[in-house]
């Protein structure tokens, strides 16, 4: 009907026309003296032309939102959505006439928002009339429920199906009755007449026949197609959207919406739990909800659900379909180890680990992975990860191997331990950052030693031979990644791999290591301004040395005990053993451990001397501490002169020397950064704020490095210093009002 009426209208203006050309003419031979009826005319007719042209448009218009409506209708359902704004830009740009690109394949493991993302993006084409056809065909063939897993009749199943789905939706509903052939060149006739948007949603669930004759007809297709393929596996062709679990804030939202549909309400930690434990797939965000608001399930029930039970439909939905076509057994030894580990890991310690030595091999385990979507790809790193979800997964299969199972734990211990041995020695910080990467996975190698020896006998004696093995491990881990967490101040991490490594240097009777950690232990509750906890521990640690008798660890020992006595005020006994230690230092001057313990003697004495308030004395030890890290036999002055120009830039502000001070403060904030001292850093920031307040020169540079070194002593806990940050920046505040004040009085 309208476009019988759109042909008439269309007539009318014609006619309109001409009779508008006809007057014009006439108009044009009388010049300036015009009649007017002929002007009338003229008018009438562009009236007439103007109202035609209008009802077309409406019609048009009309017609053009009846199309819309329609192609929407025959689209899924559009879900609640939530980010992927850079995924959907990149696959609209792509979806542009201008583009080359003609296949889109977004993949990800199940739930993870392919099939959700593809609906916004048709919906969004229509919307924008970017298509003047949208179809969409899913093999899908279960689906999640609230109540497990169900099957559904999948749309499609073969290539003649979506050629069939093509003719109808295109106005040829009969091109069923032909032949393939016929079908595939009746497609490709009826596609080319319009731009067509064709979705494939859930290509995986395809044999691989079937998907290799539905890629060979899409290659060949009219360039006014363009494909979108959704696939828990890798497709071949075209373009690659891979998806990840939500961020943290597109969670949260995701939930809250779906909360308010719900009535229901999770508290902020079993949401951050929730997020954390599902890594941000959406439909598992989802399915939890539901089973709180629908089933009944308390959260706390759901939340422990997810996490310990093997046989959640959630996991099977998500992941049974990938891990039934792992092809090889080293595929799953990968997943096996990657599982067992907290995070990333590195391809050379996954090779390893899985003792596959065949680089063919290895490879084409990883390429099976990544063409199903199970793992991802760090390139700058070189690392491979896994989603916590799917972690979860895996760890429900260690059942079907647990001799494998047993012996990676054992050769991921000691893959990082070698890992340890080569990049820990104080010689490679520089290399720290690199060795930190790896870093909660060592310590999750840490924990499993410390489980493993648990169970086992406390007497050294008796120990059986893989037990002491284990136990040994976990004291080298203690000792070597210990001092790499110390630099670095992840002393959290420092102080419970110390408790754990503790145990097992007992467990051997090490007595040297015993002393080693309970001096770890006392110096951080040092930092922390536990001093009696601190006193303890290095009471503790002498005493372990006492059965050792090496005059450096002694010392060592002597150091950390001089320290907390210091900060007790115990000047006194402070000051002996602090020169207990200078003295037999000095006996190893060659030593490299000899002149870290004598420098970090006469550091020791200068903050005793400055705690005394003898500056002159504090800043002759400093100085002394400076020169001895700097001696050119060590050749690494870096890493320890930070403390000592430290030293001598509290010094020099007491004495005045605010050019001094600030010179000693800038040079130990550049030590401190190039090594990775993170105490040390925030102690120059303290010291250089305070020369800004004191020369009043820049208090807004002041205010802004003291806040910079109350947020590092916080995060250090690290409470002496962060009691003088807090003063400082409280001066520095009421300096910036009084300055402020009195001219808002005289304006």
């Amino acid at each position: 009907m309208d476009k019988e009426e759109i042909n008439h209208l269309e007539t009318m203006i014609s006619l309109h026309k001409k009779n508008l050309y006809i007057l014009e003419e006439m108009l044009a031979k009388y010049g300036v003296d015009q009649p007017l009826h002929l002007v009338n005319s003229v008018t009438m007719e562009r009236e007439a032309i103007a109202r035609y042209s209008k009802q077309i448009d409406g019609l048009t218009s009309s017609s053009r939102e009846l199309e819309k409506s329609t192609a929407l209708a025959s689209l899924p359902r559009r879900p609640y959505f939530v980010g992927r704004d850079e995924e959907i830009k990149t696959i609209l740009q792509s979806l542009q006439p201008n583009s080359r690109t003609f296949i889109i394949g977004i993949e990800g493991i199940g739930g993870v928002g392919k099939s959700a993302l593809a609906t916004e993006v048709s919906h969004r084409c229509i919307e924008n009339d970017l298509f003047e056809a949208v179809i969409w065909v899913s093999a899908k063939e279960s689906t999640l429920t609230l109540h497990g897993i169900e099957p559904i009749t999948p749309e499609v199943k073969s290539l003649s199906d979506i050629l069939i789905t093509i003719g109808t939706t295109l106005g040829n509903p009969t091109i069923g009755n032909l032949s393939i052939q016929d079908q595939i060149k009746r497609a490709y006739n009826l596609l080319s007449r319009q731009t067509t948007l064709l979705v494939l949603d859930n290509f995986e669930s395809l044999s691989k026949n079937e998907q290799r004759d539905i890629l060979d007809f899409l290659r060949r297709s009219p360039i006014t197609l363009k494909v979108v393929v959704t696939s828990r596996e890798r497709v071949s062709e075209g373009q690659i959207i891979r998806l990840q679990g939500l961020s943290f804030e597109e969670s949260n939202a995701l939930l809250e919406w779906d909360a308010q549909q719900k009535n229901i309400h999770l508290t902020k930690d079993q949401s951050k739990y929730l997020v954390e434990l599902t890594g941000g797939l959406p439909l598992a965000l989802l399915w939890v909800q539901g089973q709180i608001a629908v089933l009944g399930y308390s959260a706390t029930q759901v939340l422990d659900k997810l996490s310990l039970d093997t046989d959640i439909p959630i996991l099977q939905y998500c992941f049974n379909h990938s891990w039934n076509l792992l092809r090889h057994s080293n595929e799953k030894k990968l997943l096996f180890i990657m599982a067992l580990q907290p995070e990333a890991v590195s391809r050379s310690a996954l090779k390893e680990i899985a003792g596959i030595e065949d680089a063919d091999s290895f490879d084409n385990a990883i390429s099976d992975l990544l063409q199903l979507t199970l793992i991802e790809h760090a390139f700058g790193r070189d690392y491979f990860s896994i989603l916590p979800l799917t972690r979860r997964f895996i760890r429900t299969q260690f059942a079907s191997d647990r001799k494998f199972i047993k012996q990676a734990e054992l050769k991921t211990a000691q893959y990082y331990v070698k890992l340890l041995s080569q990049k820990s020695s104080f010689k490679e910080w520089r290399g720290y950052d690199d060795l930190l990467l790896d870093r909660n996975n060592i310590l999750g190698v840490a924990q499993w030693c410390y489980k493993s020896i648990q169970k086992k006998q406390t007497s050294s004696t008796s120990l059986a031979k893989q037990t002491r093995s284990i136990a040994e491990i976990l004291v080298q881990i203690g000792i070597q990644f210990g001092s790499v967490l110390w630099q670095r101040a992840y002393w959290y991490d420092r102080m419970t791999l110390a408790h754990a490594a503790l145990s097992a240097a007992k467990l051997l009777s090490d007595w040297k290591s015993v002393s080693t950690f309970a001096r770890n232990i006392s110096w951080i509750y040092f930092y922390q301004g536990d001093y009696l906890r601190a006193l303890h521990w290095a009471e503790e640690a002498l005493s372990a040395t006492t059965k050792t008798e090496e005059e450096l660890l002694i010392a060592a020992a002597k150091r950390s005990l001089g320290a907390v006595e210091l900060r007790l005020g115990n000047f006194e006994r402070s000051e002996k053993m602090l020169r207990d230690v200078l003295k037999t230092s000095e006996e190893y001057a060659s030593d490299d451990y000899g002149i870290y313990s004598k420098g970090f003697a006469q550091y020791g004495l200068g903050e005793l001397e400055y705690e005394r308030g003898n500056i002159d004395r504090a800043k002759e030890w400093y100085q002394k501490a400076l020169d001895t890290w700097r001696d050119p036999v060590r050749k690494d002055p870096v890493r320890h002169v930070s403390y000592a120009l430290n030293g001598l830039g509290f010094v020099a502000l007491k004495e005045k020397r605010p050019e001094d001070a600030m010179r000693f403060f800038m040079e130990g904030i550049q030590s401190a950064e190039e090594f990775g001292r993170v105490d040390e850093l925030a102690k120059g920031q303290l010291g250089l704020a305070s020369v800004y307040l004191e020369t009043g020169t820049d208090l807004k540079t002041a205010l802004k490095l003291v806040n910079e070194s109350i947020e590092s002593f916080q995060q250090q806990g690290m409470q002496y210093e962060l009691q003088k940050s807090q003063t400082l920046q409280e001066k520095i505040l009421n300096t910036q009002f009084q300055t402020i004040t009195p001219s808002n009085e005289n304006g």
